[in-house]
């Protein structure tokens, strides 16, 4: 075989084997954007129990840190919110009917002012599986009891009552803890959770993988076609 149908022959093998994680990995986000959301575009975890002996369930702090203005040269710039591409939700209910269930997101800093010598429990590590989610929990001792959570007036978000409680919130810069409390801010915290996210770029994203890896393959198909017919019309002659 000639020099170019050799490298026609490798380079259609290396398109060809690059199409297969295109293909899959846009196909999967297509079967996830057209079958696991809900009514709200949430896609979602199975509501599971979180319970804790403590004042508070705490997860670890986000630091969320993207530049919210991209520059694209010759003096133009972008802006865009980051809530446009990522939204949370978490949906819980106290399993105490007597007591309601608070919900919070509030920056690192004034949540460890709150907790200031309150006892917590850190989830320390999170797992999501078919029938919702395990936890493991990093317990901070304290000897205070807190003012209950809806009273104050630093949280970027919040929701609380009796019932079922939804607390949607938008990406935003900054660091940042989710927290979940009995509505009056008493120990034994018993309440069943689930959690979702709404990004409504997965679907344009993978409908641009899958068209890739179609280019990608018939390309690669092409290359490896006319590499073969080459080196057969070498040998007829």
């Amino acid at each position: 075989m000639s020099v170019v149908r050799i490298i026609l022959l490798i380079f259609g093998i290396i398109f060809i084997l690059g199409s297969i994680p295109l293909l899959f990995g846009g196909g999967t986000l297509l079967w996830v954007d057209l079958t696991q959301k809900d009514d709200g575009g949430f896609i979602s975890t199975e509501t599971d129990q979180l319970e804790s002996d403590s004042y508070a369930i705490v997860t670890e702090s986000a630091d969320i840190d993207l530049d919210e203005e991209w520059h694209w040269g010759w003096g133009w710039n972008a802006d865009w919110d980051l809530g446009d591409l990522v939204t949370f939700k978490v949906e819980g209910s106290n399993n105490d009917d007597s007591r309601g269930i608070f919900i919070g997101v509030a920056q690192e800093s004034d949540l460890m002012d709150y907790l200031s010598d309150v006892e917590y429990d850190e989830i320390s590590h999170f797992r999501i599986h078919s029938h919702g989610f395990d936890v493991d929990y990093r317990n901070h001792p304290g000897n205070s009891s807190p003012m209950a959570p809806a009273s104050e007036t630093f949280w970027m978000e919040s929701t609380s009552g009796t019932g079922t409680q939804v607390l949607e919130w938008e990406l935003e810069t900054g660091t940042y803890s989710l927290v979940i409390m009995n509505e009056d801010g008493s120990s034994d915290v018993d309440v069943d959770v689930s959690v979702g996210v709404k990004a409504p770029w997965i679907f344009g994203v993978g409908i641009g993988f899958v068209v890739g890896g179609i280019v990608a393959l018939i390309m690669g198909i092409l290359m490896v076609v006319f590499a073969i017919r080459g080196r057969q019309r070498s040998q007829l002659a």
